[in-house]
């Protein structure tokens, strides 16, 4: 599967690794969904979005780490078409940005 980023996403992962966000959880993340992981998708709760985000789904990767409530809102947002898949958006709040 090929793994493509917007360029927002580039720049907002810059910022979230200069203000110590453990970016580096983002690879296992990203590899359990290309392998399906069952395990690891629950425990970064990867699911699918609705409403206006329809065809785009979520996942919180500071799950996988033991980083406590700190980086509990940081969401990776994503969308998989036709065995690509696009990391669009990064964010650290609830979810006011999906509104």
């Amino acid at each position: 599967m090929q793994i493509k980023r917007t360029t927002s996403f580039e720049r907002k992962l810059k910022k979230f690794a200069k203000k110590h966000f453990p970016i580096q959880l983002l690879k296992p993340c990203i590899a359990a969904i290309t392998e399906q992981d069952s395990n690891i998708l629950k425990k970064i709760k990867d699911h699918a979005l609705q409403g206006n985000w329809q065809g785009y789904r979520e996942f919180y990767p500071a799950r996988y780490g033991s980083y406590g409530k700190r980086y509990d809102n940081w969401i990776i947002i994503y969308r998989i078409d036709h065995n690509e898949m696009m990391l669009v958006l990064i964010a650290t709040s609830s979810h006011e940005l999906l509104d």
